[in-house]
């Protein structure tokens, strides 16, 4: 009896355990092929899941370039607002220029016709290199290729140099027309107050008389005396000796 359930045993076994093992062997390759399924899953959802994250880093990128792009142009904007009110203001400068240019080039050319009047109605010292140079002054200033400013130091220049005609003394020699005829003497001149002359031999002295535009001799009663003073005067333009006290007359309240 035992050995008939044994046989009965091993009969089921050898019958349902190759079953099994063929149930169990597709399972298996069922498990393979589903975990292989997955992993490629897993493989695309990680695949996607970077370019996702790659796209959402280029979105951020490009929001950050756009704030940045934005606030750099909201800049550029400012600063080209800025410059055209500067361009603006220098245009308006310039206008402002042209127009003191066209109100003040005829001031300075009355500026020089005033100084070429003054210099001959002045004292007759240097009188053609002053006129010349008052001449040549007018040219540059109607010269059109010379700023405003330039113009405007040339004419200061020239009112310069006959400004410090008012505050030295000076001795030269030139020719002047004296009693009919061109006689060569030597001059003094003190500022421009007074205009005296000596005849190199000593032997006769005069000034300038403004009011009649002429030489004049010295009058007789201080003659001697002024041609001493002229002489000293002559000697301390010339740095021969020390400055001193001269006593020369005040020649515009002499009558001859």
């Amino acid at each position: 009896m035992r050995y008939l359930s044994a046989l009965l045993v091993w009969s089921v076994c050898s019958l349902v355990l190759p079953a099994m093992a063929g149930t169990l062997d597709e399972s298996l390759q069922v498990a393979r092929e589903i975990n292989d399924q997955g992993a490629a899953s897993q493989k695309t959802v990680d695949s996607l899941a970077a370019k996702t994250q790659s796209l959402l880093e280029e979105y951020q990128q490009l929001m950050l370039d756009s704030d940045f792009y934005a606030t750099r142009k909201q800049q550029l904007l400012l600063a080209l607002e800025q410059q055209q009110g500067r361009q603006q203001q220098l245009q308006q400068t310039l206008d402002q220029i042209q127009v003191t240019e066209k109100r003040l080039a005829p001031l300075l050319l009355s500026m020089v016709q005033a100084l070429e009047q003054f210099v001959v109605a002045d004292l007759p010292f240097h009188h053609p290199e002053r006129i010349d140079a008052v001449l040549v002054l007018r040219e540059r200033i109607l010269d059109p290729g010379l700023s405003l400013a330039d113009r405007f130091q040339l004419l200061m220049e020239a009112f310069q140099v006959e400004l410090d005609y008012s505050y030295n003394l000076e001795a030269y020699r030139t020719q002047i027309q004296w009693q009919g005829e061109t006689r060569s003497v030597e001059c003094l001149r003190v500022g421009r107050l007074a205009l005296y002359f000596v005849t190199p031999d000593g032997s006769e002295a005069g000034f300038w008389h403004s009011q009649q535009q002429q030489w004049q001799p010295l009058p007789q009663e201080i003659a001697r005396s002024a041609m001493a003073g002229i002489l000293d005067g002559i000697k301390v333009a010339q740095g021969r000796v020390a400055p001193e006290l001269l006593p020369l007359p005040l020649v515009t309240e002499w009558h001859p």
